[in-house]
């Protein structure tokens, strides 16, 4: 077992059980390493083979959030060390993997979506078929920041949304709250974030030793409804409604028309004016790639957009603004990054293009990646 994440089994509706899973660096805000994410898919091919454990619950530790992220720190030292992608591709490959392998479970899955929920957090909690909010609940996809691009699946789960909210949320790092995500079916149950220990309380009450999965589902269903129409449970205003109209005439166009309205946005909403500064300030390499990827996206399956996003993410980090953005937000933190360019007007068509093109020793990542997964599964 990974001291980073724990596992345990609870007691679920009489004689079957609950498989619970528990990232463990609530100093890090639960942010993912290589060595927590194949520790969690080890144990949930155990679990799916297991006819006692009906469900998974997924949650993080500490009262900040669920997860945060990715560890891109690792990431951003491989790269330094100039390993040629090797750790880059297996670290992005194995995620993705796991988000395809949550979203394809054969068990319900029910994530705990306290508190931040962010980068791969979201990609674990969109994977989950309940994907539970609190009042403390923030979910974003921040990569801009960073020099990324919202991976983990976002360009398939953000296409779900209206195009004008999928771009905001990708472009600004806009952090939605418990109702809005709600409303945008982003989160199927609002509850209170004290209600933790008793959600787990009402799932294992019951007298069914064995369960179909659609009686697993009802249960669930019963349960997490019950608790989301608490009387205690606090309101939130729904502010992406409220934004609506002013975020369709900013995310409307092109990459640079929407660059251009952002520049000349001028507004006294709060909210407004943190989205177009995270824009500005973020790399406008990402913003083009964000954009490219996100129309492509459109129709496209989960496996199809993770395939895609597996190359993404190795060309952005070696030839992108990756390094540059970890650098200066998460190493030296001095929030000065020195972008490549200024503007996305800047960005040549043919450099985009580049990053969605298989380099060429793609084949030997691969292949690297194969040998190290069979070290794992050999050691287990």
């Amino acid at each position: 077992m990974s001291q980073s994440v724990e596992f345990s089994e609870h007691p679920f509706a009489g004689q079957s059980k609950l498989g619970q899973v528990r990232l463990n660096a609530p100093k890090a805000i639960n942010a993912l390493s290589l060595e927590m994410i194949e520790a969690i898919t080890h144990q949930l091919e155990v679990w799916s083979h297991d006819p006692h454990i009906a469900a998974i619950w997924l949650e993080g530790a500490g009262s900040k959030g669920f997860c945060a992220g990715g560890n891109v720190v690792d990431v951003y030292h491989s790269l330094k060390q100039a390993d040629q992608g090797q750790f880059s591709y297996r670290y992005f490959h194995t995620e993705y993997q796991l988000d395809y392998f949550l979203a394809t479970y054969p068990k319900p899955i029910i994530c705990w979506g306290n508190g931040y929920v962010m980068g791969g957090g979201m990609g674990l909690f969109m994977a989950s078929q309940y994907r539970l909010v609190t009042p403390s609940s923030r979910l974003a996809m921040p990569e801009i920041a960073i020099g990324l691009y919202p991976d983990v699946g976002a360009s398939y789960f953000l296409n779900k949304l209206p195009q004008h909210i999928a771009r905001f949320l990708a472009l600004t790092a806009y952090q939605v709250n418990a109702t809005d995500a709600c409303e945008l079916g982003m989160a199927t149950h609002y509850v209170c974030d004290e209600a933790r220990d008793s959600v787990l309380k009402a799932l294992a009450q019951g007298d069914t030793a064995t369960l179909s999965r659609e009686r697993v589902e009802t249960h669930i269903e019963r349960v997490l409804y019950n608790f989301s129409m608490a009387d205690d449970l606090p309101l939130q205003k729904p502010e992406l409604q409220m934004l609506d109209k002013d975020i369709a005439q900013l995310m409307t166009g092109t990459i640079s028309t929407i660059e251009q309205a952002m520049m000349q946005l001028e507004t006294e909403c709060d909210a407004l004016q943190r989205a177009r500064e995270t824009f500005l300030h973020g790399s406008a390499l990402s913003a083009a790639i964000i954009l490219k990827q996100l129309d492509w996206a459109v129709d496209q399956t989960l496996e199809q957009v993770l395939e895609r996003e597996t190359l993404l993410s190795l060309n952005v980090c070696l030839n992108g603004d990756f390094v540059e953005g970890v650098r200066a937000l998460l190493i030296d933190k001095d929030k000065q990054p020195k972008w490549r360019y200024s503007s996305v007007n800047e960005v040549p068509d043919g450099q985009l293009h580049g990053f969605f093109i298989v380099p060429d020793h793609f084949n030997q990542l691969q292949a690297a990646a194969k040998i190290s997964s069979q070290s794992l599964v050999e050691q287990s």
